[in-house]
């Protein structure tokens, strides 16, 4: 089967979207399929070429890079106005694929990265099969947390609900989804944001994609330590895990807390937590490279991921991996991909961050208080990232969304 995968952000050991689009890439191509990705030249071309110089990929896995004529793009450090260049990109990208559909056929068209909704794709309606997602974004930060943002992020959260209620009418965005095959969207509130005649075409799959497992040793004696790996943003909940911890503590004093990360949100935590009074025991331990994130997700019992609208974390399915049990609330991807068997999901109804940084501790404290549970759990973890495996996901979307005579199917998640 010939594919053409639509990735926009497509980098080897890179995390995020980037990771992504080169995780399911090669799996696609292990899996048998002759693929041809199409990704920003601007941003990953040297990386994919020093790669792939020194790692020759086989005969089924080759890159065609397409840029926006006169701008190169921000690239991922300094992001402004990326977004833009996105849906530059994804424009202009219709040329290129009816050039290549001239000397080349494929069977599939899969658009994947970015995983946004109303940031919609312009490949369908060429000829193959055009397969859109997952995608996320409709999901909704609950009223009752906004007042824990930073002003700004009270406004950019306004902003938001508005761009996706406009999204349903979009013609983009509506045209899009009329000419995919297949939409696949990682939680049921954006399903909710697809029209309703398309919903027979539209699939929830946990948008997660892990490493194969890692060695872990269960730590034994010391204090109990969390970890949040993430950008350091209003919506990912970082503020709520410094608070889980104040709230923790009073039932575990000896609780610890590290926050991997960086971004705009860095100076308004450490204030937080010095507000707290928690200066001894929050780890700020900044950008933390690749090569030396298994060993922190081992040294850590817990991993607190509160975020807010994330529609497939690369984090998680690396804590699976790790045999990290998870801690998450019930929305977005997170919510769809975590379950009883590697960790648990706090619901927020419409609690405010105080009381709900109280549900989480009360979590947080049940599981550490019953090793029997968290060595299931750490167990469970592992197992649950089998699911969330690049080649396990590849062969599921060949199997269920690939196929012309593709049937509904239940959540994979």
């Amino acid at each position: 089967m010939k594919v053409l995968l639509s990735a926009y952000a497509c980098e080897p050991f890179a995390g995020s979207e980037p990771g992504k689009g080169w995780l399911f890439a090669t799996a696609l191509a292990r899996q048998g399929c002759d693929v041809t990705v199409l990704t920003c030249g601007s941003h990953h071309r040297d990386v994919i070429g020093r790669h792939c110089a020194a790692h020759p990929p086989s005969g089924k896995l080759r890159f065609a890079f397409h840029d926006v004529p006169h701008w190169p793009g921000p690239g991922y450090k300094d992001a402004r106005h990326i977004r833009q260049h996105y849906m530059a990109w994804q424009m202009t990208a219709r040329g290129r694929v009816r050039r290549m559909l001239r000397d080349d056929s494929f069977d599939v068209i899969h658009h994947l990265t970015w995983t946004v909704l109303r940031w919609p794709s312009f490949l369908g309606g060429l000829g193959p099969r055009f397969v859109f997602g997952p995608v996320g974004g409709g999901e909704v930060a609950p009223p009752a947390l906004r007042p824990s943002f930073p002003p700004g992020g009270v406004r950019r959260e306004r902003l938001r609900d508005l761009i996706n209620a406009v999204s349903r009418f979009d013609p983009m965005v509506r045209s899009c989804l009329r000419r995919a095959d297949a939409i696949l969207v990682t939680d049921p509130a954006t399903r909710a944001l697809v029209p309703a005649r398309h919903h027979p075409r539209t699939h929830v799959v946990a948008d997660i994609l892990a490493p194969p497992p890692m060695p872990f040793v269960t730590r034994i004696g010391g204090d109990p330590t969390l970890l949040f790996v993430g950008r350091l943003e209003y919506w990912k909940g970082a503020h709520l895990t410094v608070m889980t911890l104040a709230a923790l503590r009073a039932q575990i004093p000896g609780a610890r807390l590290t926050i991997a990360g960086s971004g705009p949100e860095d100076q308004a935590l450490r204030h937080q937590v010095r507000q707290l009074g928690l200066e001894g025991a929050v780890d700020f331990a900044g950008q933390v490279p690749g090569d030396r994130m298994a060993a922190l997700y081992a040294a850590h019992d817990l991993f607190l991921f509160p975020s807010l609208h994330d529609s497939g974390p690369h984090v998680i399915g690396e804590a699976l991996a790790a045999a990290l049990p998870v801690i998450c609330l019930d929305l977005g991807g997170p919510g769809i991909a975590v379950d009883h068997s590697c960790g648990a999901v706090v619901p927020c109804g419409d609690l405010d961050a105080d009381d709900l940084s109280a549900r989480l501790a009360a979590t947080c404290a049940r599981l550490l208080g019953d090793p029997r549970a968290m060595a299931q759990l750490r167990v469970g973890a592992q197992a649950r990232a089998r699911d969330f495996d690049a080649d396990h996901r590849a062969r599921q979307t060949i199997a269920r969304f690939y196929a012309p005579d593709e049937r509904e199917c239940r959540c994979c998640a």
